[in-house]
């Protein structure tokens, strides 16, 4: 089901290659990482704003949906 992490961009990340933000599906859709926690989605426009949870920076993301971690669902 899952295509590729979604990992925080920032450089001054903790993470070394930034934490890991969710895994992107073939569908196009994101499925959020369990560390997560603080994110917003706009279903109007969507998107989702996702917040790094080592670093706090905020990263958006573009696509068909957005679903908690496996087992949260």
């Amino acid at each position: 089901m899952s295509r590729h992490d979604w990992r925080s961009r920032n450089p001054g990340c903790a993470t070394p290659h930034g934490a890991a933000l969710g895994r992107v599906t073939a569908g196009g859709g994101l499925v959020l990482d369990p560390g997560v926690g603080r994110f917003a989605v706009y279903l109007d426009t969507r998107r989702a704003t996702v917040w790094c949870p080592a670093c706090g920076t905020a990263r958006e993301f573009r696509g068909r949906a957005v679903l908690g971690p496996p087992g949260e669902r």
